[in-house]
């Protein structure tokens, strides 16, 4: 008994497209493990948020005064290393190598000729004068303070709104690195 040749064109068709299947299958397989050798699952991450940057300012007897951008974690003997290192006259004792540094840090290396701000023993350190709430006889009383520049700091501080740095100090007209060097450990900004 002959079948049909429209059954038997079905059976080829079916036989050809099951073929076909396995052809496609066998290509996709091979393209699988080709892309991953080892047969493992490769799996994407994010890409890691960005360090911020710490940004500190170093000032003193280092070879290239300024400000540098370093890593969370870095310690102050690396941004004083990138700033030059000490110099000759540096006095490395009043200098904490080990401290953290946070962004906004200020590091002064003083000289030896530097003078050493020193409580006497059994007083208390003086207060320092906040540059956010300081009235203008507080200002001149600082050394190397008089009535004009303390008048500058004040428009200047109504001019910013507050201080958030002792540092901007140095955009005071007649305030200069050596002044902010003298006025740093009376000042603070808070």
């Amino acid at each position: 008994m002959r079948l049909p040749i429209v059954r038997s064109g079905i059976v080829r068709f079916g036989l050809l497209a099951l073929l076909l299947a396995l052809v496609v299958a066998g290509v996709a397989l091979l393209a699988l493990r080709s892309a991953s050798p080892d047969g493992d699952v490769e799996i994407l991450l994010p890409p890691p948020t960005p360090v911020q940057p710490v940004v500190v300012y170093i000032t003193g007897a280092v070879g290239r005064e300024g400000l540098y951008s370093m890593r969370e974690g870095d310690r102050a003997s690396d941004a004083i290393e990138l700033a030059g290192g000490l110099v000759g006259d540096a006095d490395r004792a009043r200098v904490n190598g080990a401290s953290l540094l946070r962004d906004g840090d200020h590091i002064h290396v003083p000289r030896l000729a530097e003078p050493a701000v020193v409580t006497p023993p059994g007083s208390t350190p003086a207060a320092l004068v906040n540059l956010n709430t300081a009235t203008q006889k507080a200002l001149e009383a600082l050394p190397e303070i008089g009535p004009v520049t303390a008048k500058a700091i004040l428009d200047y501080r109504a001019k910013i709104r507050r201080f958030t740095s002792v540092e901007q100090l140095l955009d005071v007209k007649g305030i200069g690195a050596v002044t902010l060097a003298r006025l740093r450990p009376l000042v603070e900004a808070r």
